[in-house]
């Protein structure tokens, strides 16, 4: 549970989505395949991607594998976003979780 917060403080810092209010600092760039003024920083970003994913080898939860799909997606990865979001359909479908199987179905379709 440590890594996963730990994945989740990394991801916010990575980006920042309000609209009327710059964000701080050097390195943002436009978020890739999102609306305007989704702002990230690719290297935060990877490093939210690497901490999500040693969280999910340890305790399997859906929610890593959707931040690591968008996440991917945001750095226009769109491979590596496809194949997250195909594991994650293929793993809310296994637990019976309509929301989680819409939202990767949502992502397979920005990725075609």
């Amino acid at each position: 549970m440590a890594l996963f917060k730990l994945a989740a403080k990394a991801s916010s810092a990575a980006v920042h989505r309000t609209l009327n209010r710059p964000p701080n600092g050097q390195g943002w760039l436009q978020a890739v395949n999102a609306p305007a003024g989704l702002m990230c920083r690719p290297a935060k970003v990877r490093d939210s991607i690497e901490l999500f994913a040693k969280a999910y080898q340890e305790f399997p939860d859906i929610v890593a594998l959707n931040q690591i799909a968008l996440a991917h997606e945001m750095l226009g990865e769109f491979e590596a976003a496809r194949s997250y979001f195909t594991k994650m359909r293929q793993h809310a479908l296994s637990e019976e979780n309509p929301a989680y199987v819409q939202a990767a179905e949502r992502g397979l379709a920005r990725l075609s």
